[in-house]
This record gives C-alpha cells, sequence and structure tokens, in this order.
C-alpha cells in the first residue's frame, strides 16, 4: 500500500498495525540503448511493492534521483545528485516520519554505484538497505556470473517486469571488463570510456524466463532480509 494514497488519518491508524515503512531509492540514469532512464526506478518500486504485500508496510514515495558514475554525463537525460545530498535527503525526510512515530526505515534500491550505495548505508540504527539483485546468479545466466549494467542479468529482469519497455531490437553489446572498468565505477576518471555504449555485459542473452528466475529469488531474498533485520532488531 502507497503512503501517497492514504490521508494523514489512515496513516495514523495504519501504524497501529505496522511501524515499519518501506522507501523506494531509484535514479535517473542511461540503461544503454535498449532500457529507459527509469530502468532502477521501476524495479525498486517493484520490490518495494512486493515487500509491502508481504509484510503490510507502507510504501513512501520514491526518491527518483541517485548518485550515478561521472562518466556518463554525456549520456542525453542522465542525471545525478552527490553522496552528501542523497543521506541528507533521507535524514531530513525520515526525522519527520519518525517523530510521527515510524520506527524502522528500510531503502529498497536497484542502483549499484558504489557512492549511491555508500549514501545509504550505515545512516542510523532505525535505517536498513536492501539490494534485491545481491543473489546467486549461477546456473541461470550463459555469459554472466553476476549483474552488471543493461546487461543479461538486467534485461532479463527488465523482459519479464516490463516487456513493453524494453528496446529489443536496438540492443546493442559492447562489453568492458571490470577491471578495465574499475577506475569509472569508483568515480577515478571522469570521461567516457572509448567504446562505451552505456551497457556491461551481455544483453543480446536475456530472456523472459531468466528474468522470470531472477525476480524470484530477488522478491524471495527481499523478504528474507527484512525479515531477518526485523528479529535482530
Amino acid at each position: 500500500m502507497k503512503l501517497l494514497d492514504c490521508t494523514y488519518t489512515e496513516v495514523k491508524e495504519l501504524l497501529k498495525e505496522n511501524k515499519n515503512l518501506i522507501i523506494p531509492v531509484g535514479t535517473c540514469e542511461q540503461h544503454g540503448p535498449h532500457l529507459p532512464l527509469n530502468n532502477d526506478i521501476l524495479c525498486a518500486e517493484y520490490f518495494a511493492e512486493e515487500l509491502s504485500k508481504a509484510t503490510g508496510c507502507l510504501v513512501a514515495p520514491t526518491i527518483n534521483y541517485g548518485v550515478n558514475l561521472p562518466c556518463d554525463r554525456s549520456f542525453t537525460g542522465t542525471t545525478s545528485i552527490s553522496k552528501d545530498t542523497l543521506r541528507r535527503m533521507i535524514i531530513e525526510i525520515i526525522d519527520w516520519w519518525r517523530h510521527q512515530g515510524f520506527l524502522k526505515f528500510f531503502i529498497i534500491t536497484f542502483h549499484g554505484d558504489p557512492f549511491h550505495i555508500y549514501a545509504l548505508s550505515d545512516i542510523s540504527d532505525d535505517i536498513y538497505i536492501i539490494e534485491p539483485y545481491e543473489i546467486d546468479y549461477s546456473g541461470i545466466l550463459e555469459k554472466q556470473t553476476t549483474m552488471r549494467h543493461s546487461c543479461e542479468a538486467e534485461t532479463s529482469v527488465s523482459l519479464y517486469l516490463y516487456p513493453e519497455k524494453v528496446r529489443t531490437s536496438l540492443i546493442e553489446e559492447q562489453d568492458i571488463v571490470f577491471e578495465d572498468f574499475r577506475e569509472y565505477l569508483f568515480h577515478e576518471k571522469c570521461e567516457k570510456p572509448d567504446g562505451y555504449i552505456g551497457c556491461l555485459g551481455y544483453p543480446k542473452s536475456a530472456t523472459i524466463e531468466k528474468g522470470k528466475i531472477l525476480v524470484e529469488k530477488m522478491i524471495e531474498r527481499t523478504i528474507k532480509e527484512y525479515r531477518k533485520i526485523t528479529l535482530e532488531n
């Protein structure tokens, strides 16, 4: 259930049943020629809704901006905020909700930029981050062993969740191995790498069937992490 769909009196009543709040955090980021700029927003919202269905938590409005790679600056439409801005936004928004009676806050993000994750991590004892994509990919993918970017895994997830948004005829592959991309990933280099089209990995190998398996595993991980946190804290 979405927080924004409720009146303030309804939220007050719902708080008597569940004092936890889910906060999807996306980003406005290029995903190669074939996936939309809001890919990570859509995925964060999807897994937030699945967690809400399983737990009864309300889902807060999505934060649509995050920390992106400096080398993505030249991809039209992509934009970024600093890690300090993102962290401060989370702190200030939650401060009001905490005052109103919410006890635990679960950030759901589908964006793996290391500085984005850093900004959302270890903010306070009542704020937790869950990354649905942190699963075991063994035996599912053909050409990859983990999630990369606009890749076999991410494109498979997108094909399963919203096939109408995937421009399958525009899929291209121009992989850059991790060691060659590492300095860009950690924001040490800001120019666009030669030949980089916004994809890392092999999106041409993506399928709806792989996406279904991945999504089911990601939902399972998301719910399991939530339950683990609530039991331990």
